[in-house]
């Protein structure tokens, strides 16, 4: 049992997918509206698969499959369903909620004066031709591809982006998993990773956020596995990596950290600063980039207190 600082977990439904997936129960398709805002689809909607993507996104699909990607329907409007210059419409759909906020949160920046958050689905971002949110097992990217977009352009983006969510299922509350970081995160620095947790390949299932009492760039995570052992394996991992000599800063070495979990160690490397990490159970905690390791070993001892 997990006690979620003083939170109830929230619980996550099963939602709908953009396609029919193999399952016993047939899932809700999406379908964009054929016209939003004087705007009109300039042909039938297409869907990508996790084959077919790269032929879609061709730079961008390894960053969508890093999660469990399941199909992306994608539209293009122009005015009156005629001309180049348009807005396109892309429906992400993924296995489930925490794959779409790790999609969605992998391309945020927090404190970025670039884009402003909006409330749309579960949170989402307005950069000057581009509206992107989340919501269920959703990411939602709308984007102006017109040069010089006058006002019914941006009009239009935001009214396709409420059009495409109002037909959405699934929740709109933050992922259970993000309860088990403790308070104080930079606003909207919150990640979940289903692998390469900071730069390592074998933490993996994590969920992260920022700690600028610790650091500007000091970053906790939390990452789950399926068992005790497989945590284990991780941790020690992390630990052998971490100490390797092209790992370690000039003249650091490892340092065996007593009372922490079962086992924990403290280093600092040349790639991530320095770095807390605690083995307890199925999870693996820790900190790196910690320019206060005094605040950073609080932190870390704080969120092993509610992991049982």
């Amino acid at each position: 049992m997990l006690k979620f600082w003083g939170k109830a977990a929230p619980i996550i439904t099963a939602a709908a997918t953009v396609c029919f997936l193999a399952s016993s129960t047939a899932a809700r398709a999406v379908v964009l509206p054929p016209s939003v805002a004087g705007f009109r689809l300039t042909t039938a909607a297409k869907t990508y698969g996790p084959s077919t993507l790269a032929d879609h996104i061709d730079g961008g699909a390894q960053a969508v499959m890093r999660y469990q990607f399941r199909s992306c329907l994608y539209g293009i409007y122009a005015p009156g369903g005629k001309g180049n210059q348009v807005i396109t419409a892309d429906v992400y759909t993924m296995a489930d909620p925490l794959d779409s906020f790790g999609y969605f949160s992998a391309q945020l920046s927090p404190g970025a004066s670039y884009y402003k958050h909006v409330a749309i689905g579960a949170g989402g971002f307005l950069m000057n031709t581009n509206l992107t949110y989340w919501h269920g097992p959703y990411v939602v990217s709308i984007t102006i591809a017109a040069s010089q977009p006058t006002a019914n352009f941006h009009n239009a983006m935001l009214s396709l982006a409420r059009a495409i969510n109002n037909k959405l299922s699934g929740p709109t509350a933050e992922p259970a998993s993000l309860h088990l970081l403790p308070p104080g995160k930079v606003p909207y620095s919150e990640m979940f990773q289903r692998r390469d947790v900071g730069g390592e390949r074998f933490l993996t299932n994590g969920v992260s956020a920022r700690y600028s009492a610790a650091g500007e760039q000091a970053t906790l995570f939390v990452c789950e596995y399926r068992s005790p052992s497989a945590a284990s394996s991780a941790y020690h991992n992390y630990l052998s990596s971490s100490s390797k000599p092209f790992s370690l800063a000039p003249g650091a070495h490892p340092v065996i950290l007593r009372g922490l979990g079962s086992s924990a160690f403290m280093v600092k490397t040349r790639f991530t600063g320095s770095v807390i990490s605690a083995l307890k159970g199925k999870y693996v905690v820790g900190m790196f980039k910690a320019a206060n390791v005094v605040v950073a070993k609080k932190l870390v001892t704080s969120t092993l207190t509610h992991l049982h």
